[in-house]
This record gives C-alpha cells, structure tokens and sequence, in this order.
C-alpha cells in the first residue's frame, strides 16, 4: 500500500473519529425544538466550527439542514486537496448525487406549481459546482421550461424525454425519472471503476456499489408490494438494472412480501443479515442498517482507500438522514425513544 493510500485511510478514519455517538443520538432525539438541536451540534466536534457563528434561536430547520450538509461537502472538498490516489474519483460523485435529489426535487416543484419552498431549501453550495441552473429549475413554470434548462447537462438524456412526454400528458411520472437518473449515475460509476482500478480494490468496489443497489432495489421490491399487490412486474421494472446477490428468484421472492421480517429472513438468506435481533419497523430502516453494519466494518478492516473514502461517503449520508429524521421527529411531536427508533445507528 502506498504512503498516500495509508494517508486517506488515516484521515477518514481521524474524522470518523467525530462522528455522532449513540449518546449523542439519545440526547439529540429528547430534544424540544430546532434551536435546542442546534445548540447541541454547536458543541461537537463534527458541526461545531461551521454553526460557530450561528444563533440557535433565530435558526428554522431549512437553515440548519443547509449549513450541516454544507459542513460534510466542505469535509469532502478538503479530502479532495491532497488525495493524489484513485479515491479522489469520488468526489465528482457526491457533486453528483446532491445534484441528483435537487433536479427531481425541483421537478417536483414543477409539477406541483409551489417552487418557494424549493427556493428556500436550496443548497447554494451546489451552485458553485453544477452544471445545472438550479435556482432557474426550480422556478421553471412548465415541463417545457425545465426541458430547455437540462438541455445539454447529464440530466439531457435521462429526464429530457419524460418532460417532453408530460407536456402532452400533463403528467410526469416522477418515479420512473428517479430510476433513470440513478440508473445513469451507478452506470457512469461502475464504469469508472472498470476503468481506474485493478484486482482486488476494482472487485471490492464493485461489490460495495452493487451491494448499495441492491438495497436500493429491496426498498423499491417492498414499496411496490404494499402499494400494489405482491409479485407485480410494475416492480420489477421500477428497479435499477444492476445487481449483487439479487437473482431472479429472489426478486420474485422478495416482490411477493409484504411482511418485513419475511422480508429480513430472504435477506439473511443471500447474505444480507441484520446484526440486531431487532427488526426494524420500516424496510428503508432495514435495508440502511444491513448497510450501515457492512459499511463499519470495511471502514475498519478495508486497506483500500477508496474503499474507505466510499464508505465514509456513504456514512456521512446516513448521518445527516439521521439528523433530519430528529429534526422531522421533532416537528411532529413525537418523543424521545419513538425518534431514536426511526435512527440507523
């Protein structure tokens, strides 16, 4: 392993180091209020210096979630400075997928006709590195409008069709953008990682990518089952065509359950098990936790650095779920331990 690949490795697992706890996870789900929320990240060590300057009581929670997801995108900027390995790769893809959730959320607004909100949640970080208008998407008046903002961006081809089709229909089916969307970008990562890398790194890589898809595909497998009757093809071709331990069969299998530990069992049986004895209440629960264990222990056992720098990208993910689960949690009224168990951690 070279100098510079034991270097990442230290530093991801330096900021891991900062990473909120289970206490803190406790303490912050028995909070009251956003601006108590707040006043809590303001003195650890992960969210400290970038709410610093912040008033907790003056803060509403569209704030603070942009200045936490700011935060984590700053963390990856400065990883991106001095990686000189194969890592460095990936952050091209945390651009991505950011700018992935804020085109369906603005097509959203496009179909609903609100794009205030959108507005006011958007992250202008982003802006500084898209190559989407996104202030202009989101107040796009028309499917035609939204059209002539993707064109010539990634977005050309995957959402460009289906916004020409709904200005005939008036309907846009937001779900079937979503999969081509991410459909492209796994597409676009694998082939990356076909190309930059060799032997073991590129097979764990791999592994580690389809291993995301697959649960991805799970909570989609389930969504369909509850929604739409058990074994639907509807399902089937909902899914992102990449797979790991999803045969054929276990899709069949798996799109015939509406029981969530059934649904655990079939997991378990191809590999997917689920440390706890536990069984979450909710299958994006299930299929994040199944996820969070793995992606802890390549953190800790992986010599690859860009094994480590993926799982770090998708561990401050969950991370920053969790945060605006406590702060949804708190919106709503519901207390300490019901928010806790709604936490992956």
């Amino acid at each position: 392993m070279s100098f510079a690949s034991n270097a990442v490795i230290a530093k991801v697992k330096a900021v891991c180091g900062h990473s909120l706890k289970r206490g803190d996870y406790v303490q912050l789900s028995a909070k009251e209020s956003v601006a108590d929320v707040c006043a809590y990240l303001k003195q650890t060590e992960r969210y400290g210096k970038a709410l610093a300057s912040v008033n907790p009581q003056t803060i509403h929670r569209g704030q603070l979630e942009a200045m936490l997801r700011k935060a984590v995108f700053d963390t990856f900027e400065r990883f991106h400075t001095f990686d000189h390995t194969e890592s460095r790769v990936f952050f091209k893809y945390i651009v991505m997928e950011l700018e992935n959730e804020q085109v369906l959320a603005a097509l959203q607004s496009v179909t609903s006709g609100v794009y205030v909100a959108y507005i006011a949640a958007l992250p202008m970080f982003l802006t500084e590195h898209s190559s989407v208008d996104l202030p202009a998407l989101g107040a796009a008046q028309s499917f035609a409008e939204a059209a002539a903002i993707l064109h010539g961006t990634r977005f050309e081809k995957t959402v460009c069709p289906a916004l020409v089709e709904a200005q005939t229909t008036g309907k846009l089916d937001i779900c079937s953008v979503e999969r081509q969307i991410y459909t492209d970008y796994y597409m676009n990562m694998l082939k990356v990682v076909e190309k930059n890398f060799k032997g073991a790194e590129k097979k764990d890589l791999k592994r580690l990518i389809l291993g995301v898809i697959d649960m991805k595909n799970v909570t989609t497998l389930y969504r369909y089952s509850r929604l739409f009757g058990a074994g639907t093809q509807n399902a089937k071709d909902a899914l992102i065509p990449f797979r790991r331990r999803l045969s054929d069969e276990t899709i069949e299998r798996l799109a015939a359950q509406g029981d969530i530990s059934k649904v655990a069992a079939e997991l378990d049986e191809i590999g997917y098990g689920l440390h706890s004895q536990k069984i979450p209440a909710t299958v994006e629960l299930l299929t994040d936790k199944i996820s969070l264990d793995h992606l802890k222990k390549l953190l800790s056992l992986s010599q690859s650095s860009s094994v480590v720098y993926f799982a770090f990208m998708e561990l401050m993910g969950q991370e920053l779920k969790n945060i605006k689960t406590i702060i949804e949690g708190i919106r709503y009224g519901l207390d300490g331990s019901a928010i806790l168990d709604m936490l992956v951690i």
